[in-house]
Parts: structure tokens; sequence; C-alpha cells
């Protein structure tokens, strides 16, 4: 219970602005980066002096925010870049093109923030390949997009400091009270078995995002990559906004403004205190570790040979199997 309190009621950030150093000459790529978390995650490394891409659906939701950045950021003359990348993750044929457009662009790719995500779609939701909504624009179109930089950030991770180069997941507390046993059923991503129960769907995909998390770290470690999964916290987003009126009213004393949430990522994506090896970990608002994750879940991480269920290696080989036509 302490522990869910600590979370709705987190103290102060100790990794703001204030603690990064200059990030001239460093690339990253926020996606969902146009509105809410992704765009104050933007801001802040922007800021700092670092190229950033905003990538999202929208042309024109991005191109305004950009130019709005830099109209409030005139006078302070930043180093940094902001640049456009167009994906939508629920529709995996447009991951590759994408990736392409980036790949055209830089030979270096510091921190992959893999922010955007949705909660709330009706029952019956699906995305342009079938899947259920939420694990396929949360787990499915982010395993894709980070599959396909692999490369580049194996070569960024070559030529930079130890435990640099870092790959971000974006999850939820809501893994701790809902959701299917040990975070996932496979019989429930299904065609025509999804689970009616929004939230319960939404809890999966969340807990899908420590499973890559975890699973990349493992397997991608030995050449210098860091993949940690993070929780931004209970934050005043359009996340909410399919939820009753009444529900919000009573959430209203536990929202905090979206730049809370993206000092959670920053710690996540930027803190000397996130190492290879962390992707077992669940990190909690506004950059702590997670000290007591539910067993269930942290069992799923296990391989059997460790004592677990190993059901992340087998959602590993479960997003493979759904993406792999996608590849470059």
């Amino acid at each position: 219970m302490g522990e869910t309190w600590s979370q709705l009621f987190p103290p102060s950030p100790h990794f703001t602005e204030k603690e990064i150093p200059s990030l001239v000459g460093k690339v990253f790529i926020v996606t969902g980066g146009n509105a809410g978390v992704g765009l104050e995650l933007v801001k802040i490394l922007y800021s700092r002096g670092g190229t950033v891409y905003m990538a999202g659906r929208s042309a024109t939701k991005i191109a305004t925010e950009i130019e709005a950045i830099k109209a409030a950021a005139e006078t302070e003359t930043p180093e940094g870049q902001l640049k456009s990348l167009i994906v939508d993750l629920s529709d995996l044929s447009t991951i590759p093109g994408c990736v392409s457009t980036f790949l055209a662009q830089e030979s270096r790719l510091d921190v992959l923030f893999n922010n955007a995500g949705l909660s709330r779609q009706p029952s019956g939701s699906v995305t342009t390949q079938g899947h259920e909504m939420h694990m396929g624009t949360n787990c499915l179109g982010p395993y894709l997009l980070t599959k396909l930089l692999l490369p580049i950030l194996i070569q960024t991770a070559k030529s930079s400091p130890k435990n640099s180069i870092r790959i971000v997941f974006t999850s939820s507390g809501i893994i701790d009270i809902l959701g299917p046993p040990g975070g996932i059923s496979f019989a429930e991503l299904e065609p025509g078995k999804h689970s009616d129960d929004m939230n319960r769907n939404y809890s999966a995909s969340k807990a899908g995002n420590w499973f890559l998390a975890s699973e990349f770290d493992k397997r991608f470690s030995k050449d210098g990559i860091v993949s940690v999964v993070q929780s931004p916290g209970t934050l005043k987003t359009k996340g909410w906004d399919g939820t009753p009126w009444v529900v919000r009213l009573l959430m209203t004393p536990l929202f905090y403004p979206p730049k809370m949430g993206a000092y959670t990522g920053l710690w996540a994506g930027l803190s000397p205190d996130v190492k290879s090896g962390d992707g077992q970990k669940f990190i909690i608002p506004w950059g702590r570790w997670h000290k007591t994750p539910k067993e269930e879940i942290v069992e799923s991480l296990k391989t059997k040979e460790e004592g677990g269920t190993g059901l992340a290696a087998d959602f590993w080989d479960y997003c493979e199997l759904h993406t792999k036509e996608f590849g470059l």
C-alpha cells in the first residue's frame, strides 16, 4: 500500500533540466512527441541542445508544435534542432518508411523514447493489421520501430560512454492492480477472442512494454544498449478523455501536469543511475525504482531456467512473428 501511495503522491523530482548537461551533438526520437508528456520531453531535450525528432501521425500537428517551440525560444537561441518523423504505430506498414527517413538524415541515435501510446479504446477496436488496438499500438508498433533502429543504436554505442545509449519503453502503474495473470494472456490476443474490458487490454499492453524492455536489455546489453521501462505517473493528458466525467472529477487531486511525467522519462533516458541490466526493474514517478513490483509479473520476466514462467521471452517471439513481414 505504501508503494502505491508513493506513486500517487510522488516526492519532488530530483532529475530535471537543471541536472542535464549539454546535449549538443546527441540525437533523440520521441514518439508521440507533439502532445502531452512527449511534447514536454521534446522541449527539455531541445532546450539543452539536442537534435530531437518529434514522431507522430500528423505532419500538420508536428509542424505546428515545432514552430511554437521555436517561437517561444527565439530569445534564448538554443543550439538544438527539431525535426519531424511521420509514423502511425497502429499501422505497421508505416514504420519502415519512418525509419528509412530517419536513417537518411542521421548517423547516430542516442535515446529512443517509446513514449506514444493509447488507452481506453472501445471493445472491438483493432489496428490496421487486425491486432487488438492497445496491444498493436502500444507493443507491436514500438517493437518493430525499435528493432529496425537497433543497428544505428548499436553503431552509436560503439563510440559513446558506457550505458548512455538507451531505449525507453512506457508502461503504467495499472499493471500493479489490473490485467491478466502474469501480465498477458496470449489467448486474448487471438482474433475474435479479445477481452471486452478496455482496462484489461490496456494493462496487458503496458505489461508487454515491460516485457519488451526486459528482453531488449537482456539481448542487446552486450552491444552497449540499455533498455528500461518507466511509468510516467498519473497525469492530466488526453489519455483520460474517454473516462466518465465523474471519475475524472474524483481523480483531479491525483492529476499532475504532463511535464512531471517528462521528468520520469528524462531520468530513464539520461540519468547516470540507470545502467545495463536494469531492464528487469520498473521506474516510477518522478524517476525512482519500484521497490515492490507485482511479483507475478516479475516472474514473467524470468526464464524457466531462472525459476520464472518465461512469458516475456514468449511475448518477444509473438512480436517477432507478427512484425517480421515489415522489415526494411
